[in-house]
């Protein structure tokens, strides 16, 4: 018995734990009624049940009462990568005479996204990959990698930018917490508009 007592208060402190507290964050009602969580710019991700990821705790406030949801938190840290399901066993694979692990694939052009972003030639491809760098990438979708023109989605910049968190990472060497950011932070740092002429769509 004391080892379900244990379990039960365990799992009661973890719900707690994760439980979300959106009144300790500062709010205010906008000029149209409509309130509003202000939130700090403190990159601490938090993952949603939604499946997510949210800047930090404020920040998944805030879109649940902007959006009139109720999104709880589901873990600390980024929301893992969902993927599609490779069944590598069905590729023929061997070892060479050093001991290294060798996969023969077919040479068949069904291309197909990998989770790290990378275009595989088919999925025997992506499980060579796999099997010869010990990684464990998964296949995102069918099809080549999309490459985005990440400031193309935005017509000029902005002071305002989605709370969302996904992070895209600048040429400089910073992290910004989404394109819209990363794109205002690159037009805003041109000198002038006039400079600026065919930079925008």
């Amino acid at each position: 018995h004391l080892a379900v007592l244990v379990t039960v208060l365990l799992y009661f402190c973890l719900c707690l734990f994760l439980q979300l507290d959106c009144s300790q964050y500062p709010s205010e009602v906008t000029k149209d009624g409509r309130p509003r969580v202000l939130c700090q710019r403190i990159l601490l991700p938090v993952c949603g049940t939604d499946g997510f990821t949210y800047g930090n705790e404020c920040d998944l406030c805030a879109h649940n009462i902007e959006h009139g949801t109720d999104i709880k938190k589901s873990h600390d840290g980024r929301c893992k990568e969902k993927s599609l399901p490779v069944d590598c066993s069905r590729y023929l694979s061997s070892t060479t005479k050093t001991g290294e692990a060798i996969s023969s694939c077919p040479f068949v052009l069904h291309e197909v996204c990998g989770t790290d972003g990378v275009t595989y030639g088919n999925d025997c491809a992506l499980c060579a990959h796999n099997l010869e760098f010990g990684t464990n990438v998964g296949k995102k979708h069918d099809g080549r990698c999309i490459e985005e023109d990440y400031c193309s989605s935005f017509q000029e910049p902005s002071l305002i930018c989605t709370m969302e968190y996904m992070p895209h990472c600048g040429s400089d060497g910073k992290t910004y917490s989404n394109k819209c950011t990363f794109f205002t932070s690159v037009a805003w740092s041109f000198p002038a508009p006039a400079e600026n002429a065919g930079l925008f769509p």
